[in-house]
C-alpha cells in the first residue's frame, strides 16, 4: 500500500461516522420540528417538515412502512402516511413514463401538525412498454393554487429543487424531509413497469 492510498483509505475511514452523524441528526431535527411544541403567536415560522411512509400491503393485509426510496412495482398496493410540521395540503401527484406531470393529483388531503394523515389505498397499474412513473407526495406551499403545475417547475428546474430542500434522509420504513418556512416539500416514489 503506497502512503498516498494509506492516506486516501484513513480519510474515507473518518469521513464515514461523520456523515451518518449528519444523516441522524437530519432525522432528528425532522421528528423535533413535526412532533415538537407547536409555534407560538409572533414567533418566527417554523420550518417545512415532513415524515413520509409508504404502507405497502401485504398478501395478509397487513401493511409494511417503507420510505419513499423503496422500489415499487406494478400491482402493489399501498397508502401513503404524512405527518407534517405544519397545518396545510398535502396531494399525491403522477408523472409517468413520458416525463410530464399529470396536471390534476390522484388525491390531496389536509394535514395538521403532529396528526397522522393517510391516503386512502392505491394500487400500481402498469402501463404499456414498460418503463417507471414518479409519484410524488407533496406539502404544497401556501396559497398555491395550481399544486401540479408548481410541481412540474419543481421536477424540471433541478436548481430550485436543490434550493427548496434543506435537507432529507430515509431509513428503511420512512422518509425524513426539511425545508425552509412556507416553501413546500417534495418525496418521490419510483414505480416500476414490466
Amino acid at each position: 500500500m503506497t502512503l498516498r492510498s494509506h492516506a486516501l483509505s484513513l480519510a474515507v475511514a473518518l469521513a464515514l461516522p461523520l456523515a451518518g452523524h449528519a444523516q441522524g441528526a437530519a432525522k432528528d431535527v425532522v421528528v423535533d420540528r413535526v412532533t415538537g411544541p407547536l409555534v407560538t403567536v409572533g414567533a418566527a415560522p417554523r420550518n417545512d417538515a415532513m415524515i413520509v411512509s409508504v404502507l405497502l400491503e401485504q398478501p395478509d393485509g397487513t401493511l409494511l412502512p417503507r420510505s419513499t426510496e423503496t422500489a415499487f412495482n406494478t400491482g402493489d398496493r399501498f397508502r401513503v402516511k404524512l405527518l407534517a410540521s405544519r397545518e396545510g395540503r398535502v396531494a399525491l401527484c403522477n408523472t409517468p413514463p413520458s416525463g410530464i406531470p399529470n396536471p390534476e393529483p390522484v388525491w390531496r388531503g389536509e394535514v395538521r401538525p403532529g396528526q397522522e394523515t393517510i391516503s386512502p389505498r392505491l394500487r400500481l397499474s402498469g402501463t404499456s412498454g414498460g418503463g417507471f412513473e414518479q409519484l410524488h407526495a407533496v406539502l404544497e406551499p401556501p396559497g398555491e393554487a395550481n399544486v401540479c403545475r408548481w410541481l412540474a417547475g419543481h421536477v424540471a428546474n433541478k436548481t430550485v429543487a436543490k434550493d427548496i430542500v434543506l435537507d432529507q434522509q430515509s431509513t428503511p420504513q420512512a422518509t425524513y424531509l426539511l425545508a425552509a418556512p412556507n416553501t413546500g416539500l417534495v418525496a418521490t416514489m419510483r414505480i416500476f413497469h414490466r
